[in-house]
């Protein structure tokens, strides 16, 4: 069966509020047996007093174990219990009826109007009926006594109540506060996001990709490392366009796309590079792994038959450059995009590496 947080949080507390009867009752029993000695009070009293309270705790036990639906309302009815018997047992004892007070302390916890309202009520009766059975016949108390802890009642319980609103108004602007949070930070993951990714592919765009590949350069400065670089330009993407419309042609770009995503390893970078030309990072390979995943990409690629474009399928040309150490980053893609360029020129889907030095203009 499933309990929410609330619920977990409700019990924790019953089973709390229960552990501070049990010590209530402990810590009063000593006091109990001095107050004897001094007053030549009968022990036997304390004893029965001791009982009838255990018991009230006893009962208190099983009903948390057995029945939970009103255990809220258990748990005040059974301080307003104990309070009574305290009060009952040391009638002599003047301040003794500030015990009235534990049903309303334990309503607060609750943090309800209806459950204070109901402490409240109980506290009243057990006054009622303490000070006719009780404190009136045998300690001496008046209906004037009884008519001054009533307004100190009233007071008390109204006092109890802001208290308790004003928890919960906290409670409430601190999740308002909590909640605005969350929603600012789904808004500035989702700003992160588009901010670095292309909107139709999903890929990483042309921004992300060129930090990514800085970071490469420097980090290969300090601890040299294999990476390549690889661009792929789909053929005759103008034609696709002009004879099928943009719209075909975005879900072609989709395609290729989820391909190159989907096909590439963990650690490799795709990103949509501009166009219908696409940019790949490889790490931890060497050329010759590298050129055998590009063509599997491409012969993937040709084979997949476009509902878009009639069912034809469409082909890329691909450019390979390996990053030399000291390399820039300009004569790195500079080296892809020849090779790129020789593919195209040569007869298109296929895959050219790059095998002449690297070298700057003059």
């Amino acid at each position: 069966m499933h309990i929410d947080a609330y619920q977990l949080h409700r019990h924790g507390w019953n089973r709390k509020l229960l552990n501070t009867y049990w010590f209530l009752v402990m810590l009063q029993l000593p006091f109990e047996f001095l107050y004897s000695l001094t007053a030549q009070r009968d022990v036997s009293s304390i004893l029965g007093h001791l009982c009838n309270s255990v018991l009230i705790l006893i009962l208190l036990e099983i009903t948390n174990k057995c029945y939970t639906k009103l255990l809220d309302y258990q748990i005040i009815s059974g301080g307003a219990i104990l309070s009574f018997t305290i009060i009952y047992f040391n009638y002599e004892v003047k301040m003794a009826v500030l015990y009235l007070l534990l049903p309303i302390f334990v309503s607060i916890f609750y943090h309800q109007l209806s459950k204070i309202v109901y402490s409240v009520a109980l506290t009243l009766l057990s006054l009622s009926i303490l000070f006719a059975v009780r404190l009136s016949i045998l300690s001496g108390y008046t209906f004037a006594d009884l008519l001054t802890i009533l307004p100190v009642l009233s007071i008390f319980s109204i006092i109890i109540s802001g208290i308790m609103k004003r928890g919960v108004e906290i409670l409430d602007n601190l999740q308002a506060t909590t909640e605005l949070k969350q929603e600012l930070l789904i808004k500035n993951i989702i700003m992160d996001k588009l901010s670095k990714t292309d909107a139709l592919t999903d890929l990483y765009n042309h921004i992300t990709f060129h930090e990514y590949l800085d970071e490469l350069i420097t980090q290969n400065a300090s601890g040299h490392f294999c990476f390549h670089i690889a661009l792929l330009d789909i053929d005759n993407f103008k034609k696709v366009n002009d004879t099928y419309g943009h719209r075909a042609g975005d879900a072609v770009l989709k395609n290729v796309s989820s391909t190159l995503k989907n096909r590439v390893g963990p650690n490799d970078f795709v990103a949509r590079y501009g166009g219908e030309e696409f940019a790949i990072i490889f790490t931890e390979k060497n050329t010759d792994e590298v050129f055998d995943l590009l063509e599997r990409i491409r012969w993937h690629i040709s084979q997949v038959k476009h509902e878009e474009l009639n069912e034809n399928s469409v082909t890329i040309s691909i450019g390979l450059c390996e990053y030399m150490p000291g390399t820039s980053k300009e004569l790195l893609f500079a080296g892809a995009d020849q090779s790129l360029y020789i593919a195209k020129k040569t007869g298109k889907n296929k895959t050219v590496i790059h095998t002449a030095p690297l070298k700057e203009a003059n």
